[in-house]
C-alpha cells in the first residue's frame, strides 16, 4: 500500500459524473470500490461523500447537523467562547471573517452560528469537496440552513495567492488562519479526523508567509490557532492571546493598514 496515495471512489450511479469531474480537475485515478493499495479514499456514497482512511479503517466527512458540531452550537457557551473573543466578536459587533485553512469548517461553522459572515478558502481540493458536500447537506436542515446563510463564499484556492488577490477596499476584518499542528509522539497523537487531513496535507512551509501575508490583507486583526503550549507562528509574538483547555488563539492587530 502507497502510505500518501489518493483515490476517488464511486460506486453510485447517480454521482459517477461528479466523481469524473473531480478526476479531471485533480488528476486523481477513480474506482468502482476501495482498495488496499490507496491509503485515503474519497468516497462518493448516495448520502454523503468521506474520506476514508485504509490504516486507521475510518472516514470523516463535513456534518454541520448532528454530532460535535449541532452539541456545541445549543451548548458551546456562546460569544464567551474563546475563539468568539479571539476574533472580536461582542455585543453588537460581528466582524467578517476570512478563514483561509477551512479545513474541516469547524471553527468557521461556530463562528457562523455567532452571526458572523464567514469567507473560507481551502486549498486541498479534496477537503474542498468534503466542504461543499456538507454545505450541500447541511442547507436541508432548517436550523442549520440559516447558519449557513453566514457562510458568503467557499472557494477552492492558494491561500495566499488570494489575499494578494484582495482589493484594499473589501479588507475582512479579521483572517483566521489555523495551520497543521505540529506533529505530536505517539503517546500523545491528534484525533483520528486530524490524524487524515495530516497524511493527506503535506506539512505547509509556508506558515511564516501566511501570517505576513494575512497581516498585509486584514483590516483589524490576524487570529493564529495554537495548541495552547506550542511556539507562536513563525515565531511571531502576537500581541495577546486568549486560552481554552487545549487549545490558544494569539491576536496580532493591525496597524497602520488602511
Amino acid at each position: 500500500m502507497k502510505s500518501s496515495s489518493v483515490c476517488i471512489v464511486c460506486s453510485d450511479q447517480a454521482r459517477t459524473q461528479q466523481a469524473h469531474e473531480l478526476a479531471r480537475w485533480t488528476g486523481l485515478p477513480v474506482l468502482d470500490k476501495k482498495s488496499a493499495d490507496f491509503a485515503l479514499q474519497l468516497c462518493f456514497e448516495t448520502d454523503r461523500v468521506m474520506l476514508y482512511d485504509t490504516m486507521l479503517n475510518t472516514s470523516i466527512h463535513v456534518d454541520f447537523v448532528s454530532g460535535a458540531l449541532a452539541h456545541r452550537r445549543q451548548f458551546g457557551g456562546g460569544r464567551d467562547q474563546a475563539i468568539a473573543k479571539a476574533v472580536g466578536l461582542k455585543h453588537g459587533r460581528r466582524p467578517n471573517v476570512l478563514d483561509i485553512t477551512a479545513g474541516l469548517c469547524r471553527d468557521a461553522y461556530v463562528l457562523a452560528s455567532l452571526g458572523c459572515k464567514l469567507f473560507l478558502v481551502e486549498q486541498s481540493p479534496v477537503v474542498y469537496t468534503l466542504i461543499e458536500d456538507g454545505i450541500r447537506r447541511g442547507q436541508s436542515d432548517t436550523a442549520c440552513a440559516e447558519i449557513l446563510k453566514n457562510f458568503i463564499s467557499w472557494i477552492n484556492a492558494d491561500a495566499i495567492e488570494y489575499m494578494r488577490s484582495i482589493n484594499s477596499n473589501s479588507r475582512p476584518d479579521v483572517i483566521y488562519i489555523d495551520p497543521m499542528y505540529p506533529d505530536r509522539k505517539k503517546s500523545a497523537l491528534v484525533k483520528k479526523d486530524m490524524q487524515i487531513l495530516q497524511r493527506l496535507l503535506p506539512k505547509d512551509q509556508y506558515d511564516d508567509e501566511l501570517l505576513t501575508t494575512a497581516l498585509d490583507c486584514a483590516a483589524e486583526r490576524v487570529v493564529v490557532k495554537r495548541p495552547l503550549h506550542a511556539p507562536a507562528l513563525g515565531d511571531v509574538q502576537a500581541d495577546t492571546s486568549i486560552s481554552s483547555k487545549k487549545t490558544r488563539f494569539d491576536v496580532y492587530l493591525v496597524k497602520n493598514n488602511q
